[in-house]
């Protein structure tokens, strides 16, 4: 997909709201808070679009709500368009490219790609931690002694490193 498809998927906010609705609540939308299933859209003139408002804990949330994009003043289209680079760069993005590309600023474009990152995470408090057997291909554990005035260290094999 290039930028052109790319816009072409998400023309406008809504678009890019329904997509992370779709994405975030794929069994459907529950409130962050107390994570109750029953919630319902805020309507009216004065009323954003995406605003819904829990039937339990009568507390407003959006869909990006108690994520890393809680409380960004960036459209979501920028997000997306950042989410784009950063996935199709095969060696990474750094701050000042993707604040170019994205056109916001280089302090934005960092804390953007840290966001992202964070949302790329699989949960590091979920996944369990390595337990068992561990295999490991071609490492090497030690090295060089550090230097120490009046020392002398054995060269090669007589170190007794592991």
């Amino acid at each position: 997909m290039n930028i052109d498809q790319l816009r072409g998927k998400f023309p406008d906010e809504n678009s890019c709201r329904r997509y992370f609705e779709s994405v975030i609540w794929q069994n459907g939308r529950i409130c962050p808070h107390c994570y109750n299933d029953k919630s319902y859209a805020i309507q009216g003139p004065s009323a954003r679009a995406g605003l819904y408002e829990c039937a339990k804990c009568k507390r407003q949330f959006t869909v990006t709500s108690k994520t890393p994009m809680h409380s960004t003043k960036l459209p979501l289209w920028k997000w997306i368009l950042a989410i784009y680079y950063m996935v199709h760069s095969s060696k990474g993005v750094s701050s000042v490219f993707l604040g170019k590309w994205v056109g916001i600023s280089q302090k934005s474009a960092w804390k953007l790609g840290h966001a992202i990152r964070q949302m790329m995470d699989p949960g590091s408090e979920y996944t369990p931690a390595l337990s068992g057997i561990v295999e490991l291909d071609e490492k090497y554990v030690g090295g060089k002694p550090r230097y120490e005035q009046g020392v002398i260290h054995k060269r090669g094999k007589g170190t007794k490193k592991q």
